[in-house]
């Protein structure tokens, strides 16, 4: 049977938000940098044929390894990639901070999410840029209004991000995401 309801991400307006690629991922693989002990080295799989990315982050502070590893976690995945103390980064982990950034943790995915799953907002087409300049520019542009409010839900300007098992939501609240 046919479904009236379009598919999240086909409908809405076009925006810098839509240019983004926010998908699931889980952490299978994380270690200390070798040159520098205050950033992880993740292999998080995202659904992808090739396998899974290589993120650099500055968790270390904030969260142990053994907590993130087998995290389900969300990820920004069409910044240009860059290298980070000579290890390429290919995404950026959305994490939630408390207001003087003493707290990051990332933000939480509900149970039953598949990897891979693209991360969607009412009012906003998904039409994700191809990682690199176009893609890092829009995030740059919208990054101030990706904030958790006060019950605890990842937004942008107040429109909740949304899977398929519900939205994205933080323990930490109003807080920023970065």
């Amino acid at each position: 049977m046919m479904s009236d309801t379009p598919a999240p991400g086909s409908t809405g307006e076009s925006t810098q938000l839509s240019l983004m690629e926010i998908r699931v991922g889980k952490i299978v693989e994380i270690g200390t940098h070798p040159e520098a002990d205050t950033l992880f080295v993740e292999k998080v799989d995202i659904g992808e044929a090739d396998g899974p990315r290589t993120i650099v982050s500055g968790l270390v502070a904030f969260c142990k390894a053994e907590e993130l590893l087998n995290r389900q976690v969300v990820v920004l995945c069409n910044l240009k990639p860059r290298p980070l103390k000579g290890i390429m980064s290919a995404g950026m982990l959305l994490c939630a901070s408390n207001a003087d950034k003493t707290k990051v943790e990332p933000l939480l995915v509900p149970e039953g999410v598949p990897n891979g799953e693209l991360v969607t907002f009412v009012g906003h087409k998904a039409e994700p840029a191809e990682a690199g300049n176009r893609a890092s520019k829009a995030y740059s542009k919208i990054a101030d209004d990706f904030l958790v409010d006060e019950t605890g839900k990842a937004t942008y300007k107040g429109t909740p991000f949304m899977t398929s098992k519900g939205s994205i939501t933080s323990t930490l609240l109003k807080g920023t995401i970065s």
